[in-house]
């Protein structure tokens, strides 16, 4: 029997510029997102709607970030990159990055807004691979910090990150302020809690 990875292609990692890849890039994104991939920053945003709710112009809000980031690069200084992992001609997983341009703190940063891969390549390495390559571009560029944040409720993705280094520096809570959850949600009766 030969050896499997004889016939598998070699893995390359890149910034995306092609934009023929967005419908791809769209379709990996969507599929492959459950509600727990939902923090923060998609309730901030314009993806979900509630804590485990995408909204429903999810596809449409997705096509127009991936849009955008196909035509950005460092060359023009802009802030959000996409990178890519693929084999052959196929994408196998990407990654959306932010990076900081207002330089007001006191260490350079960019964040990892996004990393989404196949299901097939899951557990491969391949996840891991991607990470580091985005690290060591950031750092070719002089950004000092990397970043991300995780659902509270996707496990999985936060092992996986701790895993390769990153640490948790903070808890963000939400409490709805509308009138028909902020009722349900205040119980201090002794008002000392915290």
């Amino acid at each position: 029997m030969k050896n499997a990875q004889a016939h598998t292609p070699a893995i390359r990692f890149s910034w995306c510029h092609d934009v023929s890849a967005e419908d791809a890039l769209c379709k990996l994104y969507l599929d492959n997102v459950s509600a727990d991939y939902i923090s923060h920053s998609e309730l901030q945003g314009e993806r979900a709607d509630a804590p485990g709710n995408w909204r429903a112009d999810l596809p449409e809000v997705i096509r127009g970030e991936i849009r955008a980031a196909l035509s950005h690069d460092w060359a023009h200084g802009d802030s959000t990159l996409l990178a890519v992992a693929t084999s052959g001609d196929d994408i196998v997983g990407m990654a959306l990055v932010s990076i900081d341009t207002r330089q007001r703190a006191s260490k350079s940063f960019a964040a990892l807004d996004d990393l989404v891969l196949l299901p097939s390549v899951r557990g491969s390495g391949i996840g891991s691979l991607l990470v580091e390559w985005v690290a060591d571009e950031l750092r070719s560029h002089g950004i000092a910090r990397l970043f991300l944040e995780c659902g509270a409720h996707n496990l999985t993705a936060q092992q996986f990150f701790q895993g390769r280094g990153f640490k948790h520096v903070s808890v963000v809570m939400l409490r709805e302020l509308d009138a028909t959850t902020a009722s349900a949600a205040v119980d201090d009766k002794d008002g000392d809690r915290g």
